[in-house]
């Protein structure tokens, strides 16, 4: 018998010893709630967790007897998941396990408040289901970041017995998951609903305190743009408004889906710190240093990524590892900037820096919470207004700083009116003062500029008006003047070639006293020019080497000012014969209305302006026969300077340079008319000068008998077979019936060709006197001087072919032969200036 009851004994010690005892939470009141959360100090407050799920079955069928056959590790709820030992593909399932004896009142409804769990989960009670969150299996995060409220239906809840909690999680990211944040509790439905949307709402009237803020902030921006403090504040409150309403659980009251709202997330904490920093830099109006540059290039190459990829795992990974260490560096730049103006004892930084480093605090917890270091309430959300009372005491400053002003002005108001009015007064009559001395300068030049810009003409054939508008008014003790650079001069002079009309049509470089300091310099050595021009040695001069001395005075003048003084012109000298020879310095293109029809004279440019260094390796005197009838136009660039309107009605400058031809075909090339066209089409916007010159000859035309003209074609043709003397046996008797210039030159071509130098000379100067355009007589005048042995008549000869044509390869080696001759080395030096661009070897 005693056998038998010891067997018992131990065989009921051995079950005992494979039963442990379970550890379970009491509900102390059935109207409170219970909270079952772990407990540092009390090891049976501590959650069972189970790796690997378990069936539905087993799940059903788990008693306080079965509980113990399986491998249960004991966790601190809420709390982040141990990782896993190995890297498993598959979503990994846990089981996390609370028994608790309930103490109910069969009239309360009750609710578990599980936290926040990661990531989709399935509640049971007792075996039964009482909720679920998130699609099981879905390669998509469902819900990670929910807060789980879930009823218990009445009827299975064991009253004054142990209960089974069991929540069977799969996790989304391999390395945390579980309940990880938040609290867990067991109470009334209406207990932990009120709980749950007071804390919630608590949070929306922070936030819609700061988004108050933020537009408050906005609308000083808008009010005043160069502020953009006020627009990156606002624009990092809305952002942070953004991001704490996508971490409030309300959220998911508005049905949209979860992905986009954690995208969206994901994208505005990237904004966050940039937008601080920004805010920062222009309040203290801090440099935009590269390194922030930088930085802020890869924000924006990480907001790209995010933008277009879906995968959460990739953003938690880039946001966790890449970019939240750069916002330590954002910090360093953010603080650095504070201590700066902390030492130049700014307020505004003290107040900051305060704000600022409790939300600094704030967002270090924050963070170690989201990396689930503990766990701890978010309080980003509350620390933030710190940061808003630290600008609302900034503002409050201001306001009273700009109160005090205001009051001071007030109280001061009319002496400081006063003040300020005798201030300006004095102002205005010193700058009174000053404008009637700069007019009165302005006066005293353009009475100098007057007596120089003469018209003076002798030729009868030669008709020239002249017309110059200046840009630049002024009054000076009641009377009216203008003054500028443009200048007209007109002027006579007789040389044993003949009368000879010269004119001038000058810009000179700069506005104003500028250019009226270089018209007036221009027109004093123009006029000394021609006052020289009674002299003897003058008079001998033929119109090229005239034209020459004349530009070389100017152009040696202008010089001197070291390119602080330059000016277009043309220069020109016209005789009865209405023959031109002139030089255009960097002017206009002078224009010919011929037969209803206007043109320019030249095609390119030749010369750089008066005072333009080496300007003589340009030179050259271009020549131009007018007709009965022929208007030469010559003017400055403000003909072409006129300001028209588009068809959007847009002001711009003509740049169409043909644009006056039309001008002075429509006017017949007069000139008021011509003016007035050009205001009618647009605004003259610079100064504008114009010469006219008409040419109407009053010696009749020398004409031919058509016999002659045949026998004189005839003689030209023996000629150019080499009949010399057939041909002058011809030639003679015409030329005792008709002195024709052109029998004067085929004569003159005849006796070169033989030789007979004194006969060639007589008949080529008669032929050149009447048609001064054939360069070729020139160079055989030249030569024939020269075989005379009139060196000196020789070299003036070649001078002015050489002066016209550079090229004439015949002409240059036999000028700078008469140079070397006659030992002229000063002008074989100054004429060898000439061909420093042209290649020539001589």
């Amino acid at each position: 018998m005693i056998k038998k009851l010891l067997i018992v004994l131990v065989f009921s010690f051995s079950h005992l010893e494979s039963s442990p005892l379970l550890d379970f939470t009491i509900q102390n009141h059935p109207h409170s709630i219970t909270s079952l959360d772990s407990n540092q100090n009390d090891p049976s407050s501590l959650w069972y967790m189970k790796e690997n799920g378990l069936e539905e079955s087993e799940i059903q069928n788990l008693t306080e007897e079965n509980f113990s056959k399986y491998d249960w590790k004991r966790i601190k709820v809420p709390g982040n998941l141990t990782p896993p030992k190995e890297n498993e593909k598959q979503k990994r399932t846990v089981i996390l396990a609370k028994w608790i004896e309930m103490d109910v009142d069969p009239n309360i409804q009750y609710s578990f408040r599980l936290g926040i769990i990661n990531d989709r989960d399935r509640t049971y009670l007792n075996g039964k289901l009482i909720g679920k969150t998130g699609e099981w299996d879905s390669p998509f995060p469902q819900n990670y970041d929910k807060l789980r409220i879930y009823s218990i239906p009445s009827h299975l809840i064991l009253p004054k017995k142990k209960n089974l909690l069991l929540i069977k999680i799969q996790l989304y990211f391999q390395n945390s998951g579980g309940i990880e944040q938040d609290e867990t509790l067991l109470g009334p439905s209406t207990n932990i609903q009120n709980r749950f949307y007071k804390d919630e709402f608590i949070k929306l009237i922070f936030l819609t305190i700061y988004i108050t803020v933020g537009s408050y902030f906005l609308f000083l921006f808008i009010r005043r743009r160069k502020d953009r403090e006020n627009l990156f504040f606002s624009l990092f409150s809305f952002s942070f408004v953004l991001y704490n309403f996508l971490r409030n659980q309300l959220k998911y009251e508005l049905g949209f889906s979860f992905l986009e709202m954690k995208k969206l997330e994901y994208l505005t904490i990237l904004l966050l710190i940039p937008f601080m920093y920004h805010f920062l830099r222009t309040l203290f109006e801090d440099k935009y240093v590269i390194f922030a540059k930088i930085l802020d290039g890869f924000q924006l190459l990480v907001f790209s990524f995010f933008l277009f990829s879906n995968n959460i795992e990739h953003f938690n990974f880039v946001l966790s590892n890449l970019v939240q260490p750069t916002w330590i560096l954002y910090v360093i730049l953010i603080f650095s900037n504070l201590i700066r103006n902390l030492r130049k004892k700014e307020k505004r930084a003290i107040y900051i820096t305060i704000g600022l480093t409790i939300v600094l605090i704030a967002a270090i917890i924050d963070t170690a919470t989201n990396r689930n270091y503990w766990v701890f309430p978010r309080i980003m959300g509350y620390a933030f207004l710190f940061f808003n009372i630290s600008l609302a005491m900034i503002l409050a400053n201001s306001f009273v700083k700009l109160n005090e002003e205001f009051e001071d002005l007030n109280k001061n108001l009319e002496k400081k009116v006063e003040d300020r009015t005798d201030a300006l007064n004095e102002s205005l009559n010193q700058l009174q003062i000053l404008k009637e001395k700069q007019d009165g300068d302005y006066f005293l030049t353009s009475l100098l500029i007057q007596p120089l810009a003469r018209i003076e003409n002798k030729i009868p054939e030669i008709k020239i008006e002249s017309y110059t508008n200046q840009k630049k008014k002024f009054q000076f003790r009641g009377k009216d003047g203008e003054i500028g650079g443009d200048i007209c001069i007109v002027g006579s002079i007789h040389l044993e070639s003949g009368e000879y009309t010269v004119f001038a049509n000058a810009d000179a470089m700069g506005k104003s006293i500028q250019g009226a300091g270089g018209a007036l310099v221009l027109g004093v050595v123009f006029q000394a020019v021609l006052s020289r021009a009674k002299s003897s040695y003058t008079k001998r001069r033929p119109p090229e080497l005239w034209l020459k001395d004349l530009y070389v005075e100017l152009q040696s003048v202008f010089a001197s000012f070291d390119g602080s003084m330059l000016s277009s012109v043309v220069l020109g000298m016209v005789g009865k014969n209405g023959y031109i020879y002139y030089i255009n310095a960097e002017h206009p293109w002078s224009i010919l209305y011929r037969d209803g029809v206007a043109s320019f004279i030249e095609t390119e440019l030749s010369m750089r302006k008066l005072g333009f260094p080496k300007n003589n390796t340009h030179f050259q005197i271009k020549t131009f026969s007018l007709l009965d009838g022929d208007v030469l136009l010559v003017g400055s660039d403000g003909r072409d300077d006129i300001g028209l309107m588009s068809d959007t009605e847009n002001r711009y400058i003509n740049e169409d340079e043909t644009l006056i031809l039309r001008f002075v075909e429509r006017t017949e090339a007069k000139l008021l008319p011509l003016v007035k066209e050009i205001e009618n089409n647009g605004e003259i916007t610079d100064d504008v000068s114009f010469l006219r010159i008409g040419f109407q000859s009053e010696i009749p035309k020398l004409s031919i008998s058509e016999d002659i003209r045949t026998k004189f074609l005839m003689i030209q043709s023996n000629a150019k077979k080499g009949n010399y003397e057939t041909a002058l046996s011809d030639l003679i008797p015409l030329l005792t019936q008709f002195s024709h210039p052109n029998f004067h030159s085929l004569a003159g071509k005849i006796y070169f060709h033989q030789k007979k130098w004194i006969e060639a000379l007589h008949h080529l100067k008669l032929a050149f006197n009447e048609n001064p355009s054939k360069e070729n007589l020139l160079y055989m005048i030249a030569k024939s001087e020269f075989k005379l042995g009139k060196i000196d008549d020789a070299v003036i000869w070649c001078e002015r072919l050489f002066l016209r044509n550079k090229t004439q390869k015949q002409n240059t080696k036999l000028f700078f032969r008469l140079l070397d001759h006659t030992d002229n080395f000063d002008k074989k030096s100054f004429y060898l200036e000439f061909l420093s661009h042209e290649g020539n070897t001589i």
